[in-house]
Parts: structure tokens; sequence; C-alpha cells
């Protein structure tokens, strides 16, 4: 499993959504893509349904989200949160 990673944080609408999109364009396999943000990301969330890409998230104690994408059916997105986040 090959991890891109892209960290968004700070960053002001809509660089976030612009960035986070054009890395999932790059989803192919069994690569998942980790987005560190800032809040929770409805927009880039409802985009991934429509392309069919799963994901998962969690929030840290400092109001923070890591989001998983992936288009692999097996990858375990709560196991690779939890090197996160207490899932």
């Amino acid at each position: 499993m090959e991890r891109l990673e892209l960290d968004v944080r700070g960053l002001n609408h809509p660089e976030p959504l612009e960035r986070s999109v054009e890395m999932m364009r790059r989803l192919e396999g069994e690569k998942v893509l980790h987005i560190f943000i800032h809040r929770y990301p409805t927009p880039l969330l409802m985009i991934a349904e429509k392309q069919g890409v799963r994901y998962a998230s969690c929030e840290t104690k400092e109001g923070e989200w890591h989001i998983l994408f992936t288009k692999d059916p097996a990858a375990d997105l709560e196991k690779i949160l939890s090197e996160y986040c207490d899932v």
C-alpha cells in the first residue's frame, strides 16, 4: 500500500478543497490518501462519495482531522487511522 500525504491545515478556502481533489485523482490500486486538515471537510467528502472513493476520518484532541481516502476495497482504513487518533 502506498500512502499519499497532504497537510492543508491553515490554508484558506478553496485551497484545501482544490489540493485534496487534485490528490484524489491520483488514487488507483492500493493507494491511500491521508489528508490532515483543520476542519471537517463536508464538501470534499461529498465529492469522494460521488467518485466512489471510500473514506474514514478521526478528530484529534486539538480539533484537527485526519481523513483517509482510497478506492481499494481491501484497505483497512480504521486500522490506519489508529496511527493518528484513538479510534
